[in-house]
């Protein structure tokens, strides 16, 4: 589960509680303003940099004591305007939720929105999420503070288009169905298990495929904060060979994801935090297999003394491995200017 319910060393959360309508139905705004000048540069081009941003306006409306809603308008940096989410909520009861709409998946640990970043970049792991989903989600929290999520959507794996949207159902029943559990672990933090299985993930008419995800997140002083996540990924590729139909030829695809990332809040008097991630991807697709490494290292800072501003640094080296052995290393430097309303 996405940790956008939790609060990054520096940065408040990205989306805002709902407001509590005791005299009717109330509507509360929250948002961001991103902007990030980086710095690429590897072996193999010219160094390329520019000024990048973002923006979010989040609309979040209690309707009822039970129902609310909310509504996100995303700016991208091509100027598109577009809604990652949509939804409503329907509380039945103290212990079991209901969302249906368009919503972020529940499936990933890295946070979906800037504000909710430990780094300026999410990392390279963020390619396995699959995208945003449109269906229903039930939530139930059991005794003990486990909370399990099922999900049922129109789809999992890169059916988006760029901003995080799917394409419209197509084939009967061809659904993704997923499960996210949740369990405290004491009062340091918490484990997630996630595993959903998409029945139209490939190009080939019976092709689907798998995601399991394992995470963690362990806060063992109020000064530091580590989290790890474990991703598998399979995509049956079944196509049909033209010249025998009746021969279908499968081509498995198999993702690894493995990152592990730690935050130290500094003693200083301006509120200060830095941040190290290590990251490995694996893609096994074929004749198109590589394996990735990534080294980041962020600087998180309040110069205004809230976290409502960050001003944050960061530096990242990735090193990409094709199938022939060849590589191509990257070496990349942020700066980012984040407003959080």
């Amino acid at each position: 589960m996405r940790i956008r319910t939790l609060v990054p060393a520096l940065a408040c959360l990205a989306a805002a509680p709902l407001a509590t309508a005791a005299d009717g139905p109330a509507v509360k705004f929250d948002g961001f303003v991103d902007t990030i000048y980086s710095i690429t540069n590897n072996e193999e081009t010219t160094a390329t940099s520019g000024f990048d941003y973002a923006g979010k306006l989040g609309v979040s409306a209690t309707i009822s004591e039970k129902v609310s809603a909310q509504v996100d308008l995303n700016i991208g940096n091509d100027g598109n305007v577009f809604s990652r989410q949509t939804f409503g909520v329907w509380k039945i009861a103290d212990e079991m939720e209901l969302k249906t709409g368009k919503f972020i998946s529940n499936y990933g640990w890295t946070a979906a929105y800037a504000p909710g970043l430990y780094r300026i970049n999410g990392g390279i792991i963020t390619q396995f999420y699959g995208v945003d989903q449109t269906g229903v989600d039930f939530k139930y929290t059991a005794p003990g503070g486990i909370v399990a999520a099922l999900t049922v959507a129109n789809g999992f794996f890169g059916e988006g288009d760029g901003s995080g949207s799917q394409d419209p159902q197509d084939d009967n029943e061809a659904y993704a169905v997923g499960i996210d559990i949740v369990a405290p672990l004491g009062e340091i933090g918490s484990v997630n298990l996630e595993f959903i299985r998409d029945e139209d993930a490939g190009d080939g008419d019976d092709a689907d495929g798998i995601h399991f995800d394992l995470n963690t997140t362990i806060t063992p002083t109020k000064e530091l904060t580590v989290a790890f996540e474990y991703i598998y990924q399979l995509v049956n590729d079944t196509e049909v060979d033209a010249g025998s139909p009746a021969d279908p030829t499968t081509d498995d695809v198999t993702h690894n994801g493995l990152t592990l990332l730690a935050n130290l809040k500094l003693a200083t008097a301006m509120p200060m935090s830095v941040t190290g991630q290590v990251s490995y991807v694996d893609v096994d697709d074929n004749a198109n297999s590589f394996t990735t490494q990534e080294f980041a290292v962020a600087l998180l800072t309040n110069p205004a003394g809230t976290d409502k501003l960050g001003a944050n640094l960061e530096v990242n080296y990735t090193t990409e491995r094709d199938a022939a052995g060849d590589s191509v290393y990257a070496i990349g430097l942020a700066g980012e200017i984040l407003y959080v309303f």
